[in-house]
């Protein structure tokens, strides 16, 4: 299978506290499980579950979301040998296979791209 990125060493884990990265309202949230397992380590493009921590009053929705990871502290490796690594870790809030805000906050890898093509459109 070809790969585009993969993490050099363990990254988001169950528990991880997270940025939202649109401006759907949630401030914060904490990671209860990534991709279709309980027990995993996120990297960048994987989806995951999370439970709200901190919101404005602009979020109307439930306590429970799915997400996307958009950033993470760790180091992640390219394809051509390059790592890259960002100042925190932070999510996407999804409903329904869209992004559930208008706007991205901060920098979104490229790797994202390959990983969700029907949400492409949307982060980009």
């Amino acid at each position: 299978m070809l790969w585009i990125a993969r993490p050099l060493f363990g990254g988001l884990s169950i528990g991880s506290m997270v940025k939202c990265a649109d401006n759907c309202g949630v401030v914060k949230a904490r990671i209860s499980a990534i991709g279709r397992q309980k027990k995993s380590c996120g990297g960048i493009g994987q989806r995951c579950r999370a439970n709200i921590r901190d919101k404005n009053e602009a979020y109307w929705g439930p306590r429970k979301i799915k997400g996307l990871i958009v950033r993470r502290r760790a180091s992640t490796m390219r394809r051509d040998g390059s790592t890259i690594k960002f100042d925190d870790n932070a999510i996407l809030i999804i409903k329904k296979n869209k992004c559930l805000g208008t706007k991205v906050k901060g920098p979104v890898a490229y790797e994202m791209r390959h990983s969700c093509k029907s949400l492409a459109r949307w982060i980009f």
